[in-house]
Parts: C-alpha cells; structure tokens; sequence
C-alpha cells in the first residue's frame, strides 16, 4: 500500500484529482520565439528567455502557471511542469508521492489501451506511474484511462525524448499545430516547444490491476475496477 503523501490532494465532483491535472487558475503561455545558438548550432528560444524554460536536455518547454487546486480542475489536460517532474523523479501521477518508497526496483504504470493489447517492452509513454494505493484512483480519475486500461511493473523507464510543438527553423512558425514526439537523439528537438515528456518502459511485466489493488480499494472503486478489467 502505498505511504501517505505530503502534497495536498484534491476532489472535485467526488473524484479525486491527480497531481498531474491542470487547474483553470494554470494558464498555458507561448512566449514570441527568435533564433539563438548554443556550442551545438542554432536553437528555438524564447524572446525573453530564463533559465527555468529549458530542462536537463536543453530542450525548452511551455510556460504553465502554478496554481494547484485553485479554480476548477480540467480532468483530460496535463499540467506540463508537473508531468515533467513526475516522469523524471518517478512521482505518483495521483498523489504526487514517490512511487520509490514502494519499490527502488519497479514501478506501476497504467495506461490506456483501447484493444486491450498489454504495453510492451520498450513502450514509449507520458503517462507517469502510479503507486498501488492509487492506481485505482487513477482508473476512476483519468478520462484516457475510462474506456480500456493495462498495467505494469517496468523495472526502469528512462528519458528517451518530448512531445510538443515542432517549429521550423526559417519561419519560426509551427510546421503543424498537431503534438509531436522527437528523441533527444533528433535535431528536431532544437527546434521543439515541449508539452510533455517520453519515457520508454524497459523490464515490463504485465499485471492485474484488478488483483493486485483489491485490499486497498474502497467499496466504491472495488466495484469501478473490477466492471473495467
């Protein structure tokens, strides 16, 4: 089961809010953009850069403002900083708890699938994982995962690229408005307004949502995960 976390943790319509919803009071910003260079080349960067806009990879991402549980949540958006920091420090996507303190060997990971097919060795995902305490929270919460879900231990998830905006480097205009995913092994990436961050699952074996979180639901999510699975 999983330890109590120290974040604040929110409900709105009697669901639970996940630690990686955006909240009304959260504005997405797209600053102007201009060509700048690094000892690599030339790069995407903001008119009025600082160093908080670009991750560990260099790759400069969306401005969202920090507003958790003010106003109202909005369920199917991802809050971009958040999302990040989830991915990168394993955090609990519900809670917002570190999933390590279950398992420095393996986390949980649900997701979304439509068909049922289970995740595979090397699936990319944006989708951070979930301590066991709250996975079934996160079936109930997550509008992706309403329909169809399987979970997952992964032993290890590293950092493979981004999904966002790609821009091109001589309009400095979106060469699509569609969300794209680049590896960090992309040039494209240089030219990349990040949403979100892409991990790929190594060491996966499937599991039974339903089974393995049974003790720690309540009735009520008992009854939504059993009907799902």
């Amino acid at each position: 089961m999983a330890l109590p976390s120290a974040k604040p943790r929110y409900e709105q319509n009697g669901l639970t809010v996940p630690y990686i919803t955006s909240w009304s009071s959260e504005q997405m910003t797209m600053p102007a953009v201009r060509v700048s260079a690094d000892k690599y080349g030339a790069q995407l960067a903001f008119q009025d850069e600082n160093p908080m806009d670009r991750d560990q990879h260099g790759v400069i991402w969306v401005r969202q403002g920090l507003g958790r549980g003010r106003g109202r949540a909005h369920f199917p958006l991802v809050h971009a900083y958040r999302q990040r920091r989830a991915m990168f420090d394993l955090l609990c996507q519900v809670c917002g708890g570190s999933t390590l303190d279950e398992s420095f060997n393996r986390q949980l990971y649900v997701m979304n699938s439509a068909d049922g097919s289970p995740i595979d060795e090397g699936e990319l995902t944006t989708a951070p994982p979930v301590c066991t305490g709250c996975a079934p929270e996160a079936v109930v919460s997550c509008p992706r995962l309403a329909d169809k879900f399987v979970a997952a231990w992964v032993e290890s998830a590293y950092s493979w690229g981004v999904a966002g905006i790609l821009y091109d480097p001589r309009t400095l205009q979106p060469v699509t408005g569609e969300v794209i995913r680049v590896p960090f092994t992309d040039v494209r990436v240089r030219w990349m307004i990040a949403t979100r961050s892409v991990s790929a699952l190594c060491g996966v074996t499937a599991v039974n949502l339903a089974g393995l979180t049974m003790a720690s639901c309540s009735a009520k999510l008992r009854a939504m995960v059993t009907s799902a699975v």
